[in-house]
């Protein structure tokens, strides 16, 4: 849990002036209490947390990643009864670990005092303040930090005041101070944010122009400077939904980013000439991956190996119209004549693809299935052990009895396909199949055939080479690992799926992504949610994405001044609300045609005004 300092309510009555010499903890903790609260339920104080830079209320807007200081975060505390929390403000409890274990066992209230049992149960709500409270506050750190006030204290975190929405005309929701230091540390200037959040815009019409936009900023810089340097940026949301929640954290998501200067208008799409950069990162399992077929396939085959380790392995539930044994007998006789068993095999897998139309068109199917691969695609259903037992043991009679002499890539190793090759010179012996054999046989040849179909398409469309795969196609790795090198694979096929399926990336793109990937995946879980950064051209492709697509994130930067008296206007239209505590207190307006493929927008404005101490 963040650091955290309490601090009594603010005087009505500011004559704290002894106090604005402290650093800013100090100084907050000094502060008397103006007035009491009227019940000993409800007290008003405040909290600051100390945040890390990643929580800073600027982190998606400006780019900050030359600031990794911490900030301090001043909210209301609000003392709420137990019973009078309700579910929506769960998010805003602290500490609820503690208040779990303040609930006490039966046992316990058995023994408590009788006039314990009256108190209630207080835990603890975080708020906004007023804009009048959050410029009081940045008032006395001004003065604390003041070099022209006597014993003013040394630098500290910038301060940050999260503000009620609806206690301005401005819309105000975020209010904060930064203090400028020169090279021995002393305090010379500080600059002052303001964060005003508005919307929902139902239409670009209703947003501010240009012109407006950059009057608002001569306003705020003094001595006044004509000139000022704009730079627009963009980001399109190819695919995923573009939620920052821990939802949006589980999804495939694929982010063009574009950045350019000079912009001559409010969402002006980015020119030829603007630095473009695609953020990728793939979650499996999306069903409106390409992917999907294939992912389906690895999370069987995961059961199965998981079950060799627990002893329990999940069946397919879905009954076959056909008894799996039926299928099994049919498919060995289609080997019984050498010369049809090719084209059998082409007719199984063109079946397969009339349900996957994008898996088939993005994905193409792989021709050359050996005789194990071929066979795990019919045990893929398997409802029970014994069915599988049944099974196999169709096979193995007829491996043993020369019915068959199917064939098996040279590089499968598993064990069915030993026994293959065994039986072509009548030296085979089948095993007893009793015990967890017949699912490590079925794994074993379920492992070979994805191993080869991820091989297959990175080759095929010569995005790698089998030496760069290398790693990835261990022949001595138990089933585990090869299990963790068989999802790595496919997250990156994902991945090149994506790429492939909505931007239509040129070669040497797909070719640049998947090396990085190759690399990145070598010394790293499969699942680590991470994003891939791959600069790109702004070509056709990239042209043709936000032509047919809404933008999710448009901002306007101006900046003028040199490096010692620079200041900063923020513009940023997007299509989801800036900040969660200031949803419920935007503008409720007519959104248009429901039925219209763009989203109203959201405007959020940040206006920096700066001043010399010395």
């Amino acid at each position: 849990m963040p650091a955290a300092v309490m601090v009594p309510m603010i005087p009505e009555e500011e004559n704290q002036v002894e106090t604005d010499k402290c650093d800013l903890e100090t100084l907050l903790q000094r502060l008397k209490c103006g007035k009491s609260g009227d019940s000993e339920l409800f007290k008003e104080e405040f909290r600051i947390q100390l945040l890390p830079q990643s929580q800073h209320p600027l982190c998606n807007m400006v780019d900050r990643k030359a600031q990794n200081d911490s900030i301090y975060l001043l909210q209301r505390e609000l003392q709420v009864p137990l019973e009078q929390l309700t579910s929506e403000s769960l998010d805003g409890v602290l500490d609820v670990d503690s208040l779990a274990g303040r609930v006490e066992t039966d046992g316990e209230d058995s023994t408590r005092d009788d006039s314990m049992e009256d108190t209630p149960k207080i835990v603890a709500e975080l708020h906004p303040v007023s804009v009048k409270e959050a410029r009081y506050f940045l008032s006395l750190y001004a003065m604390a930090h003041n070099p022209a006030v006597a014993d003013a204290q040394p630098a500290v975190f910038p301060l940050w005041v999260k503000v009620e929405v609806l206690s301005s005309r401005e819309r105000v929701c975020y209010m904060g101070s930064e203090l400028h230091t020169n090279r021995r540390g002393q305090v010379t200037g500080m600059s002052t944010y303001t964060v005003t959040a508005k919307g929902p815009f139902p239409t670009p019409a209703n947003l501010p122009t240009l012109e407006a936009l950059q009057k608002k900023h001569r306003a705020t810089v003094f001595p006044p400077n004509n000139n000022v340097v704009n730079r627009g940026f963009v980001q399109y949301d190819v695919f995923g939904t573009g939620s920052q929640d821990a939802a949006g954290e589980r999804q495939t998501s694929v982010l063009i980013e574009c950045g350019w200067k000079d912009v001559t208008s409010v969402l002006q799409l980015p020119p030829y000439n603007s630095d473009t950069v695609m953020h990728i990162r793939a979650v499996p399992g999306d069903m409106k991956s390409a992917a999907y077929s294939i992912y389906r396939e690895l999370q069987t085959l995961t059961g199965f190996v998981e079950g060799l380790q627990t002893g329990e392995v999940l069946w397919c539930q879905e009954e076959n119209a056909v008894p799996l044994t039926t299928t099994v007998r049919s498919f060995i006789e289609e080997f019984t004549d050498l010369h049809v068993k090719k084209p059998a095999l082409q007719k199984v897998q063109n079946e397969s693809d009339i349900n996957s139309p994008m898996h088939s068109m993005l994905l193409p199917p792989r021709k050359d299935l050996d005789f194990t691969e071929a066979l795990w695609e019919k045990l893929l259903g398997c409802s029970g052990y014994q069915e599988l037992v049944d099974c196999l043991q169709l096979v193995l009679a007829a491996l043993q009895q020369g019915k068959i002499q199917p064939m098996v890539h040279r590089s499968n190793q598993s064990e069915l396909a030993c026994l293959v090759r065994e039986s072509f010179k009548g030296t085979m012996r089948p095993p007893d199949l009793d015990g967890s054999l017949p699912v490590r046989l079925l794994a074993e040849i379920g492992i070979e055939k994805m191993k080869r179909d991820y091989t297959h398409f990175f080759i095929a469309e010569e995005l790698t080479t089998l030496s760069q795969l290398s790693a990835y196609l261990k022949t001595d790795a138990s089933l585990e690992d090869n299990l963790a090198l068989l999802h790595k694979l496919h997250v990156i096929l994902e991945m090149v799926a994506a790429c492939k399926a909505f931007l239509n990336l040129p070669h040497e793109n797909l070719r640049t992504l998947l090396g990085m990937a190759l690399q990145h995946y070598g010394n790293h879980h499969h699942d680590d949610g991470h994003t891939f950064r791959l600069p790109l051209s702004a070509g056709a492709c990239i042209k043709k994405v936000y032509e047919r697509s809404q933008a999710a994130v448009w901002r306007l930067e101006q900046t003028s001044g040199g490096k010692d008296d620079q200041v900063t206007s923020v513009c940023q239209i997007s299509t989801r609300p800036p900040y969660e505590h200031a949803v419920c207190a935007l503008e409720d307006m007519t959104l248009g045609d429901p039925a219209a493929d763009t989203q109203p927008y959201y405007l959020t404005t940040v206006q920096q005004s700066r001043v010399h101490f010395t």
